[in-house]
């Protein structure tokens, strides 16, 4: 992984090829899911978005801790941008607040 310092922070992020704007959501979305399949970590996947500015938006189906969860998605975005377009981002998708005490008290946390 590459260190992040403040040469790194002034440069513009990569902005996907055009190969990757030229391909539809559904042919965008199947490349990702053969990416993943041949992910190492043997984590299912389900991809819920990609769009053609690169936002790729992934739900993982089981459930993996918060202090793996950050490295593992770094990981898999790193990995990604060197093999299928140096523009992707990856992103998870938001899940709602699992707290019965505050769903108990009413308390509704919108994502």
């Amino acid at each position: 992984m590459n260190l992040i310092n403040k040469y790194n922070s002034l440069l513009d992020s990569p902005q996907v090829s055009e190969n990757w704007k030229s391909l539809n959501e559904k042919d965008r979305i199947e490349k990702i899911k053969k990416f993943l399949a041949q992910n190492i970590n043997n984590i299912q996947y389900d991809v819920i978005k990609a769009s053609a500015d690169g936002q790729v938006t992934i739900k993982i189906n089981q459930s993996i801790p918060a202090s793996k969860r950050g490295l593992i998605l770094l990981e898999i975005e790193e990995k990604m941008k060197e093999k299928l377009d140096k523009g992707l981002t990856l992103w998870l998708e938001p899940i709602g607040d699992k707290s019965k005490l505050r769903n108990l008290r009413g308390i509704n946390i919108k994502s």
